[in-house]
């Protein structure tokens, strides 16, 4: 095409405002009825925290639990203590001092045998048997310990005695005897207690790291233990103060709002409380208010009814003498085209009126809440598109406008899916923004195209008109609701717009799975002629 198109394209899944519903709810249990119905102040819960007996300090609460702790921990090392301390007493445990203690002794018994039994040597100690050479006959020494017990009989070797010698290298006494074959008996031990068995010292760990163990182990039990009681009791205690918190946040006001016995705790559900019963007056107030703006709407449109009814009923009258007077040649052939005018305004004053009694049932049916979205059904695109015509015709009629619709031939196979009244009232209120704004015509057409939210084709419906177009705020917001650009489309008819056509319009499409789109037309110098609204509607 010649001509440029600025277009913004207007989404209405977008700017989109959500009507906020309010359903009666009543507050038993928290408020009484006075004598003239209205709602006292009244609570039964809110000073239910300061009725209790006494209330806990929070602080008090984690002390215990604090203590409890250093309670079990004592209770665990003071158990294993006893446990190791009889293994003691049992003799199944060696102390730890028994090796350096007893180590002569050992030596001694090693000597009168004159022979290394591994059997006979008490198991506190590990030893060497060394050749008069250094050859080393038997051992349970780790190579570490072995080396240095070598040594430790080197120095026995130098001191040139027979008896029995201990020497003390890194927290470890060697002990170092010679026996009466001229070999060498060498006992090592270390301060730590050892079981009385060779068989549990090989197997076992240190008694004294299986008490470290032990006791380890039972101080994380017993932590996690008081843990898991001290969560449990906080959670029971803030159940109150969670229920209080998931009801109101569902707006389910009609409950007292529990206690527990933490100070702490029952300031919050106090504050709770009275956020409750201020939550429920002020819903119960606003339920009120709009009950009552209800009643009041269903009433004036009840009441608009009646003066419709006396204009549809003359405009019919009007519309039927005028025919009758046209078919019997009353009149000549200037009073003849004048009486179709006034048939035609006449007829156009009856549907108008048809159309406005419409809304009217809608609009009491919405003040009592029983409004709903009428019933979609498929429709040939061609015949929604010649009953849009015969709907928006009579609206350019009335300030005579020159209108051109423009149908596409290929309509004929394509159907929609739609809520014929509700595409009626969107394309009514695109059509009179037109010819509000339009300065002598409007055009209006038909075809099929593609759909802007994919592949698929869609049923399109262009409204143009010669006015000054839209500003560039009215491109980007012209769908919101409430939007008046004072900056464009300006005219005698701009004061009877409150920016809610193109919303509803906007709506509908959305409502349909389509889109709307503001756009201007422009002359071959970027000049503006125009406006172009353009709604889309998916096919079947």
């Amino acid at each position: 095409m010649g001509n440029g198109v600025q277009v913004a394209a207007v989404n209405s899944n977008e700017n989109r405002e959500g009507q906020p519903a309010f359903e009666e709810r009543g507050v038993a249990g928290t408020r009484e009825e006075g004598a003239d119905g209205a709602r006292t102040g009244k609570t039964d819960v809110a000073d239910a925290p300061a009725r209790r007996a006494w209330r806990i300090p929070l602080s008090f609460l984690i002390a215990r639990y604090f203590f409890y702790v250093l309670a079990a921990l004592a209770g665990v090392w003071l158990v294993a203590f006893t446990a190791f301390s009889m293994t003691l007493n049992a003799g199944l445990v060696y102390s730890a001092n028994y090796g350096a203690a007893h180590a002569n002794e050992a030596i001694a018994a090693v000597q009168e045998a004159g022979s290394v039994n591994e059997a006979s040597i008490p198991s506190a100690y590990r030893y060497a048997h060394v050749a008069h050479d250094g050859t080393v006959l038997a051992t349970d020494l780790s190579a570490e310990r072995l080396r240095r017990a070598l040594d430790a009989t080197t120095s026995f070797r130098s001191e040139g005695t027979s008896r029995p010698q201990t020497f003390g290298i890194d927290g470890t006494t060697y002990s170092v005897g010679k026996l009466a074959d001229g070999t060498f008996c060498i006992l090592t031990s270390t301060y730590m207690p050892e079981y009385t068995t060779r068989e549990l010292r090989d197997t076992l760990p240190n008694p004294q790291n299986l008490m470290i163990a032990a006791g380890c182990a039972g101080s994380a039990l017993a932590v996690a233990l008081i843990a898991r009681r001290a969560s449990s009791v906080l959670a029971g205690k803030m159940l109150p103060l969670t229920d209080a918190a998931e009801r109101i946040g569902k707006e389910e006001l009609d409950f007292a709002v529990g206690t527990s016995n933490v100070r702490q705790i029952d300031d919050v559900l106090a504050a709770m409380e009275r956020m409750r019963y201020s939550l429920a007056d002020s819903l119960e107030a606003r339920w009120r208010a709009d009950q009552a703006q209800r009643d009041q709407i269903a009433a004036l449109a009840h009441d608009l009814k009646t003066p419709l009814t006396v204009v549809r009923a003359n405009a019919e009258f009007v519309a039927e003498e005028t025919q009758d007077l046209t078919k019997h040649g009353a009149c000549n052939q200037l009073a003849n085209s004048a009486f179709s005018d006034v048939a035609a305004a006449a007829q156009d004053a009856a549907q108008g009126c048809k159309q406005v009694d419409r809304y009217v049932q809608l609009l009491i049916e919405a003040s009592r809440g029983k409004a709903s979205e009428g019933a979609r059904q498929r429709i040939d695109a061609a015949s929604l598109a010649e009953h849009l015509e015969r709907e928006v015709v009579p609206l350019a009629r009335t300030t005579g406008m020159e209108l051109r619709v423009i149908r596409d031939d290929a309509l004929g196979d394509a159907s929609v899916f739609v809520e014929a009244q509700a595409v009626e009232r969107a394309v009514a209120n695109v059509v009179s923004n037109a010819v509000d704004h339009a300065r002598s015509r409007v055009r209006i057409a038909f075809n099929l195209a593609e759909h802007d939210k994919g592949s698929a084709r869609a049923f399109a419906i262009h409204v143009e008109d010669d006015g000054p177009g839209f500003s560039p705020a009215a491109l980007e917001h012209g769908c919101e609701r409430f939007f008046r650009d004072d900056a464009s489309r300006t005219g005698a008819a701009s004061g009877t717009h409150y920016g809610i056509g193109l919303f509803a319009a906007a709506e509908t499409a959305r409502n349909h799975n389509g889109t709307i789109e503001l756009a201007n037309l422009t002359n071959p110098d970027g000049s503006i002629r125009g406006a172009r609204v353009t709604l889309q509607l998916p096919l079947a």
